[in-house]
């Protein structure tokens, strides 16, 4: 493997979809993205060769565009980029100094057909040329407090620019941008849940709850979850169209959920189920049910290169770290009647436990906070395999069903 590996962070739009992606510099040899001994335009330059050359721009964030820093060295180079200006959001960082050069170099990669965001910005009035050639306007929320950033906000909104708001770390954080406007959204809120208080689940939620109920019990025969699962004519016909496509390419064409039990097993088909009863919730987002998919296969993959079993139990981990923010409850008051394991209970609400360590280490990776995407004696490398293995992995789930 290569020494210099990518982070990526989603950004969403106002529908809460995956809009685009950050690509980060990170070390391969440490879990952190510290530049070490490599300077910023090595760390600009690396993340553009293994993002397109490496790996390949379409597994990191498919038809999406990637948003990529850029020092000034890049932006003042006037040979061309060796980068599709299509599908590249070119950030602007915020310590190169508003200059007439910069200026001039960002009309140059607009006119190449680059889309150009400025990075932390903080309005300044001498700044008005370079704002009006923005396309994306990046504000790290953090930065301001509530009054200022409804007063900065106004400012902005005079231009032509999109807004994105930064390191939103809650959904009341989210709902607020989205009251001012902003078009676009990054950081922890996805974890963090609104909480609707006084009402009761629709019954679509209430189903799916229900079906989770069987699927978790230890107990459960295969009558009983072949009734449970049949109940959903939605779900029996998405597993067998799955069992029977090219992702698992069985030679012998599945026909019903007791077959899919015996050749799959009990425990890997209520996994299964359990993921395609929380994709049938669609007034939710398609994208969520994506991150929960990637969530939970990151977490069986670590289990896995870590030599921890079983690996089902990881993977629900994974998948139900997601519920709260799917269902709009507290994560508590959703799994509380569920049949779950108390190491698996401990592992959602607490983080605690190895299965907690897991999801701590996926959710970190997530949003680039490499300093803790630890787990066991995994390296770095090992984890970031894992996280494109899970990536990859949910695509093609995806495509199936």
């Amino acid at each position: 493997m290569p020494d210099i590996f990518i982070g990526r962070q989603p950004i969403f739009d106002r529908k809460l979809r995956v809009h685009a992606y950050e690509l980060l510099f990170r070390s391969g040899h440490a879990n952190h993205a510290a530049f070490g001994n490599v300077s910023a335009d090595g760390a600009t330059s690396t993340t553009i060769v293994n993002s397109f050359l490496e790996f390949g721009l379409d597994k990191l964030v498919g038809d999406k565009p990637a948003f990529i820093n850029f020092t000034e060295k890049f932006l003042f180079n006037e040979n061309a980029l060796p980068i599709p200006p299509r599908q590249v959001v070119i950030e602007v960082l915020e310590n190169i100094p508003v200059n007439f050069q910069l200026i001039k170099a960002v009309e140059r990669l607009k006119t190449e057909g680059f889309t150009i965001a400025l990075d932390d910005y903080i309005y300044n009035p001498a700044h008005k040329p370079l704002v009006a050639l923005a396309d994306i306007i990046k504000i790290d929320i953090m930065q301001l407090s509530r009054e200022q950033l409804i007063r900065h906000t106004a400012m902005l909104k005079k231009f032509t620019a999109k807004l994105l708001a930064e390191k939103i770390e809650s959904m009341d954080e989210f709902e607020l941008c989205h009251k001012l406007g902003f078009e676009y959204f990054q950081g922890y809120f996805l974890s963090k849940p609104r909480i609707i208080q006084g009402k009761s689940l629709p019954a679509n939620k209430l189903a799916v709850l229900n079906l989770l109920a069987v699927l978790q019990k230890e107990d459960s025969d295969i009558e009983e979850l072949e009734e449970a699962i049949g109940f959903d004519v939605s779900i029996t016909y998405r597993i067998l169209k799955l069992m029977n496509s090219a992702f698992f390419n069985y030679s012998k064409k599945i026909e019903s959920i007791r077959q899919a039990v015996f050749i799959m097993g009990r425990k890997k088909l209520s996994s299964w189920a359990s993921m395609l009863a929380l994709s049938s919730m669609n007034d939710r987002p398609g994208e969520m049910i994506h991150i929960a998919m990637t969530r939970a296969k990151m977490c069986e993959l670590l289990a896995e290169k870590a030599g921890l079993k079983p690996l089902e139990s990881f993977f629900t981990v994974g998948l139900f770290s997601a519920l709260d923010i799917m269902m709009e409850r507290e994560l508590a008051e959703i799994i509380a009647p569920l049949p779950l394991s108390e190491d698996v209970v401990s592992a959602l609400l607490a983080r605690q436990g190895i299965k907690g360590e897991a999801i701590q280490c996926v959710l970190a990776y997530e949003v680039a906070d490499f300093a803790n995407a630890t787990f066991r004696n995994l390296s770095a490398d090992d984890i970031y395999v894992a996280q494109i293995e899970a990536i990859t992995w949910a695509n093609m789930v995806t495509e199936s069903l």
